[in-house]
């Protein structure tokens, strides 16, 4: 992975998504270095044999390539600012914490005045494809810097888009989660209408399977309603902070969007009661009000 002394992948930040990315890269030989504030979140990674680092600073100073895992943009900066005056120059970092436009080239700006190679890398996918190495990943940042993070993209996703320069993946991001969080409130919106129309949601669910009209995506969440059971795949409370993300680009441009609004009005609803549930949880929010006659 690397030709310096520095070796295998640091990360800052393993809930969810990290711990699943490490244990991804731990099952295909690499060595993982973990640090999070929670040390409840390092547990299952010390258990797959990565090695704990007792500090942030210690992450940088021993890995090839540092991956920030964060829930924010301002969690990532406090994190790792502090950092970056003795960040070693044979270390990469790749930031693949869900952030906004702006956050994204706040991050880059600050990578750059301290002369860190940065990439910003978010992903598409949750807990299962993440384990499994079958994530989507948004890359970008400088072209002649990406052999020092290629082997451990392609590790951890099954599909690597490239898109431009540090910033660019976490524009790609916020419009997938916009789209694919907007899926699910509709699908939960349809299995009601079933409801409303007395047919049998397994009929529309099986429509939909092996169909043009059906990703798998939308399918697993359908499954999840049906059974009333959300394992936290992508919990609804980071499904308002994502579409948060995605009202701060509106609100910059001067526009409304619609369903946007929609959407954070619902995702936010069920949040504040279950929001450690998948976003699919927003099937159990009561979808219809009588009108008035």
């Amino acid at each position: 992975m690397s030709t310096h002394s520095n070796s295998g992948v640091g990360f800052l930040g393993t809930g969810l998504m990290g711990s699943a990315m490490g244990r991804r890269l731990l099952s295909q030989g690499i060595e993982v270095l973990a640090w999070d504030q929670d040390a409840s979140h390092l547990q299952g990674l010390h258990d797959h044999s990565a090695v704990l680092a007792g500090s942030p600073g210690e992450v940088p100073s021993r890995a090839a390539v540092v991956i920030t895992m964060l829930p924010t943009a301002e969690i990532v900066r406090s994190v790792v600012e502090p950092l970056l005056s003795s960040w070693p120059p044979e270390t990469v970092w790749l930031q693949m914490s869900s952030v906004g436009a702006g956050e994204a080239d706040e991050l880059a700006r600050l990578a750059a005045a301290h002369d860190v190679v940065h990439f910003d890398a978010p992903v598409s996918g949750s807990t299962k494809p993440a384990e499994e190495g079958k994530l989507t990943i948004l890359a970008s940042g400088p072209e002649d810097e990406r052999r020092r993070v290629e082997p451990v993209l392609e590790v951890l996703g099954s599909r690597v888009q490239w898109v431009g320069e540090a910033g660019a993946g976490s524009r790609l991001k916020l419009a997938a989660n916009h789209w694919m969080i907007a899926m699910v409130a509709a699908l939960a919106e349809t299995m009601h209408l079933c409801e409303l129309m007395e047919v049998d949601q397994n009929e529309f669910l099986a429509l939909l399977d092996g169909g043009p009209l059906g990703p798998p995506y939308g399918l697993e969440k359908l499954r999840e309603m049906t059974r009333h059971d959300y394992p936290a795949g992508f919990p609804a409370r980071l499904a308002v902070k994502d579409l948060e993300l995605v009202r701060e680009v509106a609100d910059a441009s001067g526009v409304t969007l619609p369903v946007l609004d929609t959407m954070l009005a619902q995702m936010g609803a069920i949040a504040e009661v279950r929001g450690d549930d998948d976003l699919a949880v927003v099937y159990e929010l009561p979808p219809y009000q009588q009108r008035e006659t």
